[in-house]
This record gives structure tokens, sequence and C-alpha cells, in this order.
């Protein structure tokens, strides 16, 4: 918690005061005078997987997909954006069933420092992979309306060469990068998961004879640790952008799990993360058009069970640039 606390005071004090940092400008353009407008759509999810090693079997757990549209404005390197959808259709939850859900991710790029969070409880889930247990013809999948997952966490890191490199250019588009070049990075890294269940984490429509193999109603986690990478920016005249960063973090990590017989157990073990981010982007004379997507996957391994979490995002937006 002191490690989380220090990365906190960092991200704010950066975002605060902006440390001056000098810039190539042969390479960099900054553009954070101006206010950009954008419109996007965006996809978020938070996925479970559990897999018994012992028995090779793997069951995969997703909530009802949805994709919102909204609307952000960026503007001397503070953002804000609001995304809204409709409601699922009838037909939709027939399939996949209802899925309520609070999800909130954000990010604060600066010129060295970087950090990305995310908050989100999601509340019902539906098994995507029933064939590999039973003979399943229904075009409807078998849903779990009680299953809860909550996930929390925050990664920060430090760029080495912003000289040249722009971490904004890729994923905020308020500066633009003339040249390829790319920087290592290091950082730290927190998160908290807790999945629960009523009845487990087996379906009612798949066969009981399966809860002997994930014979699991809850668990919980806390994770930190450091993290280092690389990402680098691929640029074709000065049109087209594509950004990549792959930043995997190790550390420690704190599990506990309660089985449908009230069983229950603790372990201390290394933990793992992975973050990877992906940007395109093209700059058109009046407007650009831009497609991220990012994916934070997470191992829980308590034998013979591993939990995998992915906490993942896809934007596509249309934006826009203006004097003031």
């Amino acid at each position: 918690m002191k490690i989380l606390r220090c990365l906190c005071l960092i991200i704010l004090f950066n975002g605060a005061i902006n440390t001056a940092t000098s810039q190539d400008s042969t390479h960099i353009v900054d553009y954070s005078d101006k206010l950009l407008i954008r419109l996007y759509t965006v996809t978020k999810t938070n996925s479970l997987t559990i897999v018994n090693d012992d028995l090779d079997r793997r069951l995969e757990l997703l909530p009802n997909g949805k994709t919102n549209l909204g609307v952000g404005v960026n503007y001397k390197k503070f953002g804000l954006g609001i995304a809204f959808g409709p409601p699922s259709s009838a037909e939709k939850e027939r399939k996949f069933g209802k899925t309520q859900r609070l999800d909130i991710q954000g990010s604060m790029y600066g010129r060295k420092i970087g950090a990305d969070g995310f908050f989100q409880l999601y509340e019902g889930y539906y098994n995507s992979n029933p064939s590999d247990f039973i003979d399943w013809t229904s075009d409807a999948f078998p849903q779990i309306a009680r299953m809860r997952i909550l996930s929390v966490g925050v990664s920060g890191f430090y760029l080495f060469n912003s000289e040249k490199y722009s971490y904004r250019a890729a994923f905020v588009r308020d500066e633009m990068q003339k040249k390829s070049a790319g920087s290592f990075l290091l950082g730290l890294f927190g998160n908290y998961d807790e999945g629960k269940t009523v009845n487990g984490f087996i379906p009612e429509e798949l066969p009981d004879s399966l809860r002997t193999i994930i014979n699991i109603k809850e668990f919980k986690n806390l994770a930190i640790g450091v993290s280092a990478g690389y990402a680098h920016n691929f640029v074709v005249r000065e049109k087209l952008i594509i950004g990549i960063a792959v930043i995997p973090g190790f550390g420690y990590q704190r599990v506990s799990i309660r089985e449908l017989d009230e069983g229950s157990g603790k372990e201390n073990q290394p933990a793992g993360q992975l973050l990877a981010r992906m940007a395109v982007g093209y700059e058109f004379n009046k407007f650009y058009l831009g497609l991220t997507g990012s994916v934070n996957l997470r191992t829980i391994d308590f034998a013979p069970y591993d939990f995998k979490l992915a906490t993942e995002q896809f934007r596509f937006v249309l934006g826009k640039r203006f004097d003031l």
C-alpha cells in the first residue's frame, strides 16, 4: 500500500505541474493548446476464464457485451469523455443474459510519466463455451445471473525517451510524432480482483458433475509489483501512425478462495500482469480517424485452478482540433 500511495503522489504531482521536459521539435509537435473534440464508440468488458490444470478443462465466462457512443474534449493536457449506450434488446438478453455494470477506465499521460486506471463492477455473466462440456444446440448460452466481479487497478510508468517518442501522439492525439521512434518504460502496478457467486461458477444448465471439477464459489486477490516494457510509434509520411506498447509486470499477490463446501484457503505467490495497447490513426486535412485498443491481463494460480482475468477497451474515434 505504501508503494501504491507513492505512485498516486507521483501521478498527481506530474498532472498538477506538468514538469517541463526538453523535446525534439523535429520529432514531436505539441497540439495541446488546441481544443480537441472527438466522437467515438467504445466497447469495454471484464472477462474471466477458469482452468482446472489437472483435468485440462477450461470455463470461459463473459458479460453481455455493449458498445456505447460518446463525445469527449481535450485541452491543455486535460480531457473528459462521456459515453452512453442503448439498453440491451430482449433478444440479446435472452441469448447472453442481463449484465449490470459500472465501468470507469481512465488514463493520464505526461511527457515522461503516464498512468492507467480502471474500476469495474459487473454482475451477470454467461458461459461462452458450453459445447466443451455438453452437446449444446441452443442459440442461447448458459447464464449465471448472480455472478459478480469487482476489479480495481492502477499502473504507472516512466518514459526514458520522451524527447523523440510521444505516448500521447498515438493514444491521445493532442501531439503529433513526425518520425518513427520508441522508448523503454519502467513503472509500478497494483490490482484488486474479487469474484463471487451463490452456487458456484458452473451455470445450472451444465451437468452437476462439473462442480467437482471447478468447485469454487468465491475468490479474492490483491497484487502489487513493478513493470518494464517498450513502446514504439511507426510513422508513415507524418499522416499514418501505428502505436504499440507492451508492458509486462511482476510482483507479489495474496490469494484467497472459498469452495462450495465452505472450505477455504489462502496463499502468497508471485504476481504477473500484462498491459498491452495498440493504436492506428490517420491525419486528414481537417480531422483525424483513430482506432485504439487496450487489454490488461492478470493470472491467479491456486492449484489446481488458474483464474485468468482480462480488462479490455476498444475505441473508434473521429476527432477535430480547433484553434482558440
